[in-house]
């Protein structure tokens, strides 16, 4: 984004109407309205509605009498300006919302709704892969990271030491990621 420096010749056609003037002005601050807002606001629509408001804000102050003093601060005008809409909004939005709200109907942003569906599914595909495995390796693989057993009792079952142990879990996960690759590439 290239920053601007603003001159009274540029409000001045502002304050006549001037076509060009008002779509170079909405343009610019609508980009930089956007980019201030875009982390703190739910939802686009409450951007786009603080945008408008704003513009249309500085607009009727830019042609009443007296209007901005300094050209050279429109662009914080418009901060500010845009700073006093987004408190308003937000104040007369809490004003009418119940506690009920705040615990039923907000989604929690961290809560993502199709995880149980993807787990299920990679449980699926894991399940799929594993039984193309050799039944050692599948058998060391669920061991270990299924049945989540310590390596002592892993050592005991398949009767191997534990330095041992490592190369076989290396060579079984080297091979599971190879059908993983297979698998994906041929789309089942």
């Amino acid at each position: 984004m290239q920053f601007q420096t603003f001159d009274e010749e540029y409000v001045g056609r502002l304050r006549d109407g001037d076509a060009g003037a008002e779509e170079h002005f909405a343009a610019y601050f609508s980009e930089l309205i956007h980019l201030k807002l875009r982390r703190r606001m739910r939802t686009p629509q409450l951007v786009e509605d603080i945008r408008q408001e704003t513009l249309c804000r500085v607009l009727r102050t830019l042609r009443e009498k007296g209007g901005i003093e300094d050209a050279r601060k429109l662009g914080a005008f418009v901060s500010a300006v845009c700073h006093y809409v987004t408190a308003e909004l937000i104040r007369s939005e809490k004003r009418y919302e119940t506690p009920t709200q705040d615990f039923e109907e907000r989604a929690d942003p961290g809560h993502d709704l199709d995880a149980p569906l993807i787990n299920e599914e990679r449980r699926r595909q894991v399940k799929k892969i594993l039984a193309k495995l050799e039944d050692r390796d599948r058998k060391l693989l669920r061991a270990m990271f299924l049945d989540e057993l310590d390596s002592k009792e892993i050592c005991r079952r398949f009767q191997v030491q534990p330095d041992y142990l490592r190369v076989l879990i290396f060579r079984a996960k080297a091979r599971f990621r190879q059908e993983y690759v297979r698998s994906a590439a041929s789309g089942t």
